[in-house]
């Protein structure tokens, strides 16, 4: 197995040997059972996402951006609302199309927010 966490097909191999299910699986099916190919499948399906920590500038506009606005309730500037997409997009290794709606932005800010906080903690 891979050392490093590809993504959904590791997790699900590291479950089954974890549990005993890869040792009944490869008596009943042999060596060849076709497990590594799923997983490689599953893994390039459904990666693992890897999120970048806030470095002191992106923690510099989240704080005094996004923070305050959104305490304030008050709506991002067009300008504001762009750097908040890229801020997430660079963080999140993922591309988000913007939107009005409403949950769909605060679940983005309240994700910013737990990295925000970690990249703090560091």
């Amino acid at each position: 197995m891979k050392s490093k966490d590809q993504g959904l097909g590791d997790k699900i191999a590291a479950v089954t040997k974890a549990t005993g299910i890869e040792k009944i699986v490869k008596t009943f099916f042999g060596d060849d059972c076709g497990c590594d190919e799923r997983r490689d499948r599953l893994n390039k399906m459904f990666p693992s996402r890897k999120v970048n920590m806030m470095d002191a500038e992106q923690r510099k506009f989240f704080e005094e951006e996004i923070m305050m606005r959104y305490k304030k309730s008050q709506n991002l500037t067009r300008h504001v609302g762009d750097a908040f997409y890229k801020l997430y997009e660079d963080l999140l290794n993922k591309k988000k199309s913007r939107t009005t709606c409403t949950s769909c932005n605060k679940n983005m800010y309240i994700e910013l927010l737990k990295i925000y906080e970690a990249s703090c903690d560091e």
